[in-house]
């Protein structure tokens, strides 16, 4: 059965470039709207799917953890919340002539948890290129992910727990220690050390890898896997495709290199006069009090030399899920103040081209903008590095492919500015990457629309989202953004992982919540989750709690099935009643997918009206008649005029002779500013 609202006419018509108006429903007697045919986008909705259809699909709705003592209804850490705690030293050399780092790591573990361990899981991610490891089966050899052939893997050996001899029972890029004493639960502590060693690869699944002479290092020591009150031990193994799930604690590292080399890290770099000249360590204070960047390593010193012996560089890094290093001889080195962070850019000026001589600036105005807009970077430095991985986060420390083409700035902004909103998502608030794409890409590229376009002014990141996820649409490749990132397609990763995400949160924003409200939201959940351990429900409660909306029907819409939105306007009539003139809109929805309606209606004039529709008026039917009180005759309608909203089916969402969009309007106007923005977490 259709329904008819009459909409109140408040303040006469309004002009277009007006945000919409919510006006004050009320019923009145009505008859079934008039049936439209099907729209050529309810195709496509015919073979949505849903994460119930994944047949390796987990059936214990881990997403939705609680509410419980560990985690509220409200979306915040319960009164009872815990964590583990993972702290490591590293003590590891760089040999450049057979291409491999070996070391020792020490783990001190503790176990926060309710629960005693009697066995505890390691993440071994350079076994992904040991023969025949499930990842080389899963993604051709050469593609970005894959192995291209190269064989490598940990070698470990003098494995000790407490001091007693144990064994590290492998199973692809996991690995068990079973305990002969129990990690008592609630501060139990156990250390384990082991010997190490693996072979570098030259493309490490675009994450790590080597150039000649320039080396960039991850995935490098034995990580613990994480324990947590959701799921106990978290053993997804590494396929390339999905990221990580890491622990926080402090690290200090020491990587040992030839002494011509110059190393970048993640963390604080702790004996300086050891390994930095006293010219470079007065340029280098200097540039920490300075707005302007500031060579720390020049053009002219950027000279490959042959140099005997080694240097050990020592860094320090705290309250990190994980650290990274780069190392070459021939890196020029530029740093900059970023309001008290220390950003800094390394690269190869014949790799790298002009376009790194912006890579310190590009770095400083990413940290101070995402640190104005969503909250304070959390680190004393930041550093991009220039190299073949083309682009990949780590604390403190990313990865940037070199400049394409080599003298354009604007070639790398996109990935710096990326890759280092990563240190929000995940550095800052620790999810679990290989389960989420969404809540670390997603977010991040929801982020990156806002930072675009500060960057540049009049640009709009959401059509080219939405245009990203529309290709996988077309070629029926589609997930939903629940998939674990490992069981998308491939190829559909950079839309279902990334561009996807960044549309629905952009349209939730704008269309939904409304901007001010979901960034108090998305802000609130930046501060309860800092540091800790999020699950998709976490963020869910969240949002609904601050906002104060039930929006299960956005989570199941966009985040568990892969229907499309298609709204659209069935036909405008016109009918007079008690003196006053009224238009009747007849609105059909063509798929699975409720939406509150955002409409504009034209007059012979030419100005507009427009019109909010609460999304409950497709509770219980996909046809609704709006009766809208209106000055004159309608001659046309437009659905969705300020335009951020995923509908997939354009050629339905409009009548007659439609009104104009606000095609200007930036999809992240509004909000993020006053009392907003800019403040610390507490």
């Amino acid at each position: 059965m259709n329904r008819f609202f009459v909409l109140a006419l408040l303040g006469g018509a309004a002009c277009a470039g007006q945000r919409p108006q919510v006006l004050t429903p009320v019923r009145v007697d009505s008859t079934p709207a008039t049936g439209a045919s099907a729209s050529s986008a309810t195709a496509a909705t015919t073979t949505a799917r849903t994460t119930m259809d994944d047949p390796i699909s987990r059936i214990d709705r881990m997403e939705w953890p609680g509410p419980n003592d560990f985690r509220s209804a409200s979306g915040a850490p319960g009164p009872g919340y815990w964590q583990q705690r993972a702290d490591y030293t590293i003590a590891v050399a760089l040999d450049t002539t057979q291409q491999r780092v070996s070391g020792t790591v020490t783990i001190r573990y503790t176990n926060n948890s309710p629960d005693s361990l009697r066995f505890l899981w390691l993440q071994l991610d350079q076994n992904l290129y040991r023969p025949g490891s499930k990842g080389s089966a899963l993604f051709p050899a050469d593609s970005r992910w894959g192995v291209r052939g190269f064989e490598g893997g940990y070698d470990l050996s003098n494995v000790q727990v407490n001091g007693r001899p144990a064994t590290v029972k492998v199973d692809d890029t996991m690995g068990r220690i079973d305990l002969d004493q129990a990690v008592p639960a609630r501060g139990g502590k156990a250390a384990i050390t082991l010997t190490y060693a693996f072979r570098v690869p030259e493309h490490g699944s675009d994450r790590m890898g080597r150039d000649g002479t320039l080396y960039e290092i991850a995935q490098w020591y034995p990580r613990m896997a994480v324990y947590d009150d959701i799921r106990g031990w978290n053993t997804d193994p590494y396929f390339g495709q999905g990221e990580f799930y890491l622990e926080y604690g402090d690290i200090d590292f020491s990587v040992t290199a030839p002494a011509g080399y110059t190393v970048a890290a993640s963390g604080l770099l702790q004996n300086p006069g050891e390994v930095l000249t006293a010219t470079q360590r007065e340029r280098l204070a200097r540039a920490a009090r300075s707005d302007a960047v500031v060579p720390i390593i020049t053009q002219g010193e950027a000279v490959a030399t042959r140099t005997a012996g080694t240097k050990t560089w020592r860094f320090r890094a705290q309250n990190v899920r994980d650290v990274a290093w780069a190392a070459a001889p021939d890196f020029r080195w530029d740093a900059v103040n970023a309001d008290g962070v220390l950003a800094q850019a390394y690269y190869q000026f014949a790799k790298a081209g002009k376009a790194w001589e912006q890579g310190a600036e590009q770095t400083a105005w990413t940290i101070r903008n995402y640190s104005e807009l969503f909250a304070r970077y959390p680190y004393p430095q930041a550093t991009s590095v220039a190299g073949p991985v083309g682009g990949m986060e780590y604390p403190m420390f990313v990865m940037v492919h070199y400049g394409n083409p080599l003298d354009d700035p604007k070639s790398i902004f996109g990935t710096v500015n990326h890759e280092h909103g990563h240190e929000w998502f995940p550095m800052l608030v620790g999810s679990n990457e290989r389960r989420y794409a969404w809540m670390d890409e997603g977010f991040n590229t929801y982020i990156n629309a806002f930072a675009n376009e500060r960057r540049y002014p009049g640009t709009n990141a959401y059509p080219f989202y939405q245009t990203n996820w529309k290709g996988v649409v077309d070629n029926r490749i589609d997930s939903p953004l629940m998939t674990p990132p490992d069981r998308i397609d491939a190829r559909a990763l950079g839309a279902i992982g990334y561009r996807k995400p960044g549309a629905v949160l952009l349209a939730l924003r704008d269309n939904v919540v409304g901007r001010e409200t979901f960034d108090r939201a998305f802000r609130e959940y930046i501060s309860r989750w800092a540091f800790k351990h999020p699950a998709p429900g976490d963020f869910f409660r969240t949002i609904e709690n601050v906002s104060g909306q039930d929006l299960a029907w956005y989570w199941r819409s966009f985040f568990y099935s892969t229907d499309l939105l298609d709204l659209g306007i069935d036909n405008v009539t016109m009918r007079q009643q008690e003196g006053q003139t009224y238009a009747e809109v007849a609105l059909r929805r063509n798929s699975s997918v409720p939406f509150p309606v955002r409409l504009r209606l034209r007059f012979a004039d030419n100005t507009t009206q427009d019109v909010s529709l609460p999304v409950e008026i497709w509770a219980r039917t996909d046809r609704y008649t709006a009766l809208v009180a209106v000055k004159g005759p309608v001659t046309g309608a437009r659905l969705w005029p300020e335009g951020v909203v995923p509908d997939f089916n354009s050629t339905n969402d409009v009548w007659g002779t439609p009104p104009a969009t606000n095609a200007s309007a930036a999809s992240t106007a509004g909000g993020l500013s006053g009392d907003i923005g800019g403040r610390p977490l507490p």
